[in-house]
């Protein structure tokens, strides 16, 4: 009994020395995000700024030929656009594969299961190439379209499904309901917990993607925020200051909607198992 107690202050003290380890280049980007530009170098290193600068966000959109506005407009738009999609089509598609008998059922799963481990390199060449005889290549068509396949998603999903009782699909159906709306009206509300933790990975994903959109952007205004941030990295190096409010101003957002959501996500993870 006491060895286990031991052991429980002992995995507790590590845990902490982790957290503040994970949280502490979090902490220095946001004093200093607040720090004016002649405290940014000072010998001996200072904390926290004698004078505090929350201006220095209201600077840092009004940069000239730094268009980050768009780039935030950029990076909103395409996580809200995808992850609704996204999480539209994954459901949908999970849902034919959790419920509905069709011929090859299992095999076409499998394909999409097996496209989970592909390196997203082995088809980058191929996706560029039909996208530039669309001529979407520098739009949001190029930016959205590619991410709407998600064999995650429809994993994720499938598993949650097969664990619902079918009992409720069936009273449905006596009724008269037929099968796209027993999906709209039973099943999405009740997958509610698995349908937020896919819209946060992949928001998540779509905000802070940085090689595709690299790839399949040439202008400046149809930048996302982290490639804008890369740019900036090399602009903004001697100001330190202003580099780091828009690190945070890139990390906040989704800080706050993991915050929102946490026990929904927590739900849809726990409440699926592997069938």
């Amino acid at each position: 009994m006491k060895d286990s107690k031991i052991s429980t202050i002992i995995w507790n003290i590590l845990l902490v020395i982790c957290a503040i380890l994970m949280l502490l280049p979090i902490f220095w980007m946001l004093v200093t995000s607040f720090k004016p530009a002649e405290e940014v170098y000072l010998s001996p290193l200072q904390i926290l700024p004698n004078k505090w600068q929350p201006f220095n966000y209201i600077d840092l959109f009004l940069q000239p030929g730094v268009p980050l506005v768009r780039w935030f407009w950029n990076s909103v738009f395409l996580a809200i656009v995808t992850t609704v999609l996204v999480v539209f089509i994954s459901a949908l598609t999970a849902f034919a594969f959790a419920r509905l008998q069709f011929p090859f059922r299992d095999r076409l799963f499998f394909i999409i299961v097996a496209a989970m481990v592909v390196p997203g390199q082995v088809t980058l060449v191929p996706v560029y190439i039909i996208l530039q005889k669309l001529r979407w290549i520098d739009t949001y068509y190029a930016l959205i379209i590619p991410s709407l396949a998600s064999p995650f998603g429809v994993f994720l999903l499938r598993q949650f499904f097969l664990n619902m009782p079918s009992e409720i699909e069936e009273a449905a159906r006596i009724d008269g309901c037929g099968d796209f709306r027993i999906f709209v009206q039973i099943i999405l509300p009740l997958a509610r917990p698995a349908l937020t933790t896919l819209a946060i990975f992949t928001a998540l994903g779509s905000w802070n993607g940085f090689f595709w959109p690299l790839i399949a952007t040439n202008s400046l205004n149809m930048r996302t925020l982290p490639i804008g941030l890369a740019i900036l990295n090399g602009q903004w190096w001697s100001e330190q200051h202003l580099l780091m409010a828009a690190g945070f101003t890139c990390g906040f957002p989704i800080f706050i909607l993991y915050l929102l959501f946490e026990n929904q996500i927590e739900k849809g993870v726990t409440a699926m198992s592997f069938r």
